[in-house]
């Protein structure tokens, strides 16, 4: 018997592996698409159409404001508290935190990696952790207000182009924005009541076998709800800092959301700026909830539907390619070398590897 069960261990199958190789092959697969299917890249190159660099460079310029003002955004959180915080520093954290969003499901590696890199830098790690919930805080009001103003301003509009799948997940992620918002809002003001909700919530699962380890996962809640609350306090203690940061914040959401405003520019398609943003807005809220690494083949097809209508068939897999190589695996591109140069400390200081993964 006990020779089976080391036989098991042996033989076990890599699941992360698998995934990873999935999700590479998938990420391929949709370049390659992209580029020479039928109406792809290529055709559009051999067509003769004439592509605006001028606006590709627009579109590549408003994607780097993006990222930023993303890492000015981390540089005033954290130096509010801790003064050894610099530009430089900032920059480190925000492109590791890029990169890892990028290749981790539902951008769950970020975070973990950006306080893991700040307080490599010296900064301390309660100031880091406390700045990336305030970050999150705004980031995710801000977006849930976005998304919920695309939703009343042109909703008549894209359900006329919607399919019977993507309504459901259109409603689904409204929802789910209207239901973060609410979670946040009591997280922030009223802690024990969002403590004995999500506790009973816990206990509800266990009974239905869905949770192990019921009491950890209520202590380990309840700790981050408590960091989340203090957090929320000392951010609105600060009024200044409040309105700067989430002006900053709406700017640079409005800038990742223009991207594909300039790539219909580049093809000489004019159309109406806001009913873009609102189109890109719409494509964020259903595309994130799928927890794939970039939600890669959940984005691709929620750009084809929302600006299908503003994209012609000859262009449509043109714009999304660009798009995906701006907005996406650029990103991946220009982030990489610093979680390189990450991993790389960590060989250097004996500390270990899989802990900046």
């Amino acid at each position: 018997m006990e020779q089976v069960q080391k036989e098991k261990k042996r033989f076990r199958i890599p699941w992360g592996l698998l995934f990873n190789i999935t999700i590479i092959a998938l990420t391929f697969f949709l370049i390659f698409y992209f580029i020479f299917s039928e109406g792809g890249f290529v055709d559009l190159i051999e067509s003769g159409m004439k592509i605006s660099v001028i606006w590709l460079v627009a579109a590549v310029f408003v994607h780097l404001l993006n990222i930023a003002l993303d890492m000015t955004v981390i540089y005033l959180f954290v130096k509010e508290n801790d003064k050894n915080m610099t530009v430089k520093k900032a920059l480190i954290a925000s492109m590791t935190g890029q990169f890892f969003c990028a290749v981790t499901p539902s951008s769950s590696g970020g975070q973990p990696m950006q306080v893991f890199t700040m307080t490599r830098m010296g900064i301390s790690g309660a100031v880091a952790t406390s700045a990336l919930i305030q970050k999150f805080l705004v980031w995710q009001f801000t977006m849930s207000v976005y998304c919920i103003i695309a939703v009343a301003a042109r909703f008549s509009f894209f359900s006329q182009h919607l399919d019977s799948y993507m309504w459901v997940f259109s409603i689904i992620g409204f929802l789910a924005q209207i239901f973060m918002i609410v979670v946040l809002l009591l997280a922030s003001f009223n802690k024990n009541l969002t403590t004995k909700v999500v506790n009973a919530f816990i206990t509800f699962l266990a009974k239905l076998y869905i949770v192990k380890n019921p009491d950890e996962k209520k202590k380990g809640i309840t700790e981050t709800l408590t960091s989340f609350h203090e957090s929320n306090k000392e951010l609105n203690k600060n009024k200044k800092l409040l309105v700067k940061v989430y002006a900053i914040t709406a700017v640079q959401m409005t800038a990742y959301f223009l991207v594909p405003f300039c790539i219909s520019m580049s093809f000489g398609i004019e159309c109406n700026m806001f009913d873009m943003l609102c189109a890109q807005a719409y494509v964020n809220m259903v595309s994130s909830l799928v927890p794939l690494p970039g939600a890669s083949g959940a984005a691709e097809y929620c750009f084809s539907v929302f600006f299908g209508s503003y994209f012609t068939a000859e262009t449509i897999k043109s714009a999304i390619l660009l798009w995906r190589t701006i907005t996406y695996y650029g990103t991946i591109a220009i982030s990489a070398p610093f979680a390189w140069l990450r991993k790389k400390q960590a060989i250097e200081n004996n500390e270990p590897i899989a802990e900046t993964l």
